[in-house]
């Protein structure tokens, strides 16, 4: 046994974040679905990295949200999500503008002249 394993925290996992995404079964009904999937790293070409829409920290939900547009901007079928969080107290449904970054926020704006 490691003498220093008493020392060692374990962070438990107290909540939850999922996205879920609306997906067609055939014309009449749609289910949600949770997707990941991997894509090339943009710093390591070589390397993949897997991307879940899953996670169990808040501050990840702001990765989480850039993922989801990405996934709706990126994908025909795919129109919208819903962001939950899992916790003690049940389930929370989250609106996906509270997480997201400045960027994100204004990235679609169109100006014109008046």
């Amino acid at each position: 046994m490691n003498p220093d394993r008493h020392q060692e925290s374990v962070d438990r996992v107290t909540e939850i974040y999922v996205a879920v995404f609306p997906v067609a079964i055939n014309e009449d009904r749609k289910t949600e679905v949770i997707l990941a999937g991997y894509q090339r790293s943009p710093d390591m070409p070589h390397m993949m990295q897997v991307r879940a829409t899953v996670e169990t920290h808040a501050e990840a939900v702001k990765n989480l949200v850039a993922l989801c547009d990405e996934i709706v901007d990126e994908q025909a079928e795919i129109d919208s999500y819903r962001l939950l969080k899992f916790d003690e107290d049940g389930l929370h449904v989250l609106r996906p503008d509270d997480f997201r970054r400045f960027d994100q926020q204004y990235a679609k704006v169109k100006w014109g002249c008046c």
